[in-house]
């Protein structure tokens, strides 16, 4: 059920959180993967999440054509949309759990666009199997039908798409995978239908999550009762003929991963299918290019590990931004672990991100463009900026409530999402309330590049403002706080700022820092050092920037100095004195 490498103190917590589900347990699972039905840590929760015990839906006694689902799209105005508390989020439509036939929940939710006429679908997790909701005019969906679970309802149920197919798996027992031809949704006749499968897998019984790399045709079951609840990987290039392809079990129990072409900074391993998995305790870090002999390149965990639940990569392949659902800051503000995975093989936490003002659980978060979609439970669905991620900076610009409880501390409301629609339309499950259709606007919230001027004389780009800020008293942490502007007054914006810290603290004596403007502003955070340490000193390296050629000689003082000038070329840092 658990990990091997879990403490026994961990284990006799979660025994004492329900005491039932250990009188269920039939055994860890064996080094060959033999059925075990238990083999997801996450089962301790049952009775306490992820909805209220008994919970009724108001509706259930109604017909569907009588559910006050909301149609019709309702703006955001004055922080609510038809009674949802919100920013910076319309809501589109909302159809109430009813509708789907009163499953006891919601659970997981992915999309899908239709290849041959880009209509959009909505594929949604419910307790008895999985509701096809037509969205292509997103204030009025269609709900077309459901697919029932294999065997059994189950709280748990995951979905994932390819080549117009869906693969769903649950923690139902001898549920295995089902494969389902989504191009059935394209003319459906006096919807809602029932519809019936077109393949399935048993090599496998239950399941956490279904992993899914589009670029290959690669799914991957986690939290399986095979392969040690690991990558157990399956070959669905054939979507009708789903074949078992390959196991990764040496780092035990895998709860969600991403795998994807790399393509990051990683030389050796860019075009290589690499997986990034949270192992409960641990960021875990395989390649599978080789499905028959994986090769782990990274494991490391952190303080106060919890339980690495979910992640997913900023598209640059640099960030791993990461969650902890039972992270001891839960029901507070919720935090994003933001990991540096630029070396594969050397991976660093490089900041914790800590939600400003509203209380919240982290669940489920993917990344598209500029920003992350967090599904954080009662905070319902945050949006926040990863422009600048790669500094550890990330920044909370939307959200949308769906229980408008606001006290975040519950497991109701934002169970997951998908943000992947070309319309910008975000769909999300509310455990107990049913499918939400949002529309974000974020058009205005990331800075466009800024076309370079053609006016004469020549235009040149300076520091506008700089400033050192320092914290800590015998373990210092230093940041470089610029803003960037031209000769005629514009903002700097995408602009990259490339430093170079030296030191003779450890083995390193030289280590560049990197930062990209946002809003003609960015900050580098500097290595921690001691106070009693060696002076540190930064030299700017360079300033790349479209809006003209850099000019240190216009820089705004620091100290009495144009900063970074030829007059005073570097700043030295030593026992929060700054001098040059």
């Amino acid at each position: 059920m658990f990990r091997y490498h879990k403490s026994l103190s961990y284990l006799v917590l979660l025994a004492i959180i329900d005491s039932t589900i250990s009188a269920q347990v039939s055994g860890i699972q064996d080094l060959v993967g033999e059925k075990n039905n238990d083999a997801d840590p996450h089962k301790h929760l049952r009775g306490c999440r992820p909805h209220t015990p008994g919970y009724v839906s108001p509706y259930a006694s109604l017909k569907p054509d009588d559910i006050p689902s909301i149609m019709g799209g309702t703006a955001c105005i004055n922080g609510f949309a038809g009674g949802f508390a919100c920013k910076n989020i319309d809501l589109e439509a909302f159809i109430d759990l009813a509708a789907f036939g009163s499953p006891d929940l919601a659970n997981d939710i992915w999309g899908w666009t239709d290849s041959q006429t880009e209509k959009e679908y909505a594929l949604v997790g419910l307790s008895d199997g999985t509701a096809f909701v037509d969205i292509s005019n997103p204030s009025n969906p269609v709900y077309l039908g459901k697919l029932r679970t294999h065997s059994s309802e189950s709280t748990w149920r995951d979905i994932k798409t390819y080549a117009d197919h869906a693969f769903i798996v649950s923690e139902a027992d001898s549920h295995g995978m089902q494969v389902f031809d989504l191009t059935q949704l394209r003319n459906v006749n006096e919807p809602p239908q029932i519809f019936s499968e077109t393949a399935h897998l048993d090599s496998f019984g239950n399941a956490h999550n279904i992993v899914m790399n589009e670029e290959t045709g690669l799914a991957i079951a986690v939290g399986s009762n095979r392969c040690r609840g690991g990558l157990y990987m399956i070959d669905v290039t054939d979507p009708s003929n789903p074949t078992n392809s390959g196991c990764y079990h040496s780092d035990g129990y895998t709860h969600d991963a991403q795998c994807v072409i790399y393509h990051g900074p990683t030389e050796t391993y860019q075009g290589r299918e690499i997986c990034f998995a949270a192992n409960e305790d641990t960021i875990t870090i395989v390649d599978v290019t080789n499905r028959e002999s994986p090769v782990l390149l990274e494991r490391k965990g952190y303080s106060d590990s919890e339980y690495a639940h979910q992640g997913w990569l900023t598209e640059d392949h640099t960030t791993f931004l990461a969650n902890d659902e039972l992270d001891k800051n839960q029901g507070n503000h919720g935090r994003t672990y933001i990991w540096d995975v630029s070396d594969l093989t050397n991976i660093a936490l490089k900041r914790i991100h800590t939600a400003p003002t509203r209380k919240s659980i982290m669940h489920n978060e993917y990344v598209k463009g500029n920003f992350v979609y967090q599904s954080n439970y009662e905070a319902g669905l945050t949006i926040l900026d990863v422009s600048n991620a790669a500094n550890g900076e990330l920044e909370d610009v939307a959200f949308f409530d769906m229980t408008s409880r606001g006290n975040g501390k519950g497991w109701d409301g934002s169970w997951s999402n998908y943000p992947y629609f070309k319309s910008g339309i975000v769909i999300t499950t509310g455990i107990e309330q049913g499918l939400f259709i949002l529309r974000p606007n974020l058009t205005d919230l990331t800075s466009a590049p800024v076309a370079a001027p053609t006016t004469e004389p020549p235009v040149f780009v300076r520091i506008d403002s700089f400033d050192v800020n320092t914290r800590g008293v015998i373990n210092l942490r230093s940041a470089l706080q610029f803003e960037l502007r031209s000769t005629d007054d514009v903002m700097a914006n995408n602009a990259v700022i490339t430093v170079a810290v030296s030191s003779s603290v450890g083995s390193k004596n030289e280590e560049i820092e990197i930062c990209k403007t946002r809003r003609g502003k960015c900050t580098i955070r500097l290595p921690t050092y001691k106070a009693d340490d060696p002076p540190v000193i930064v030299e700017l390296k360079s300033i790349q920037s479209d809006l003209g050629d850099y000019n240190s000689d216009l820089n705004t003082e620091y100290q009495g100095c144009p900063v970074f000038s030829s007059t005073c070329p570097t700043v030295t840092i030593e026992n929060v004195k700054f001098v040059y």
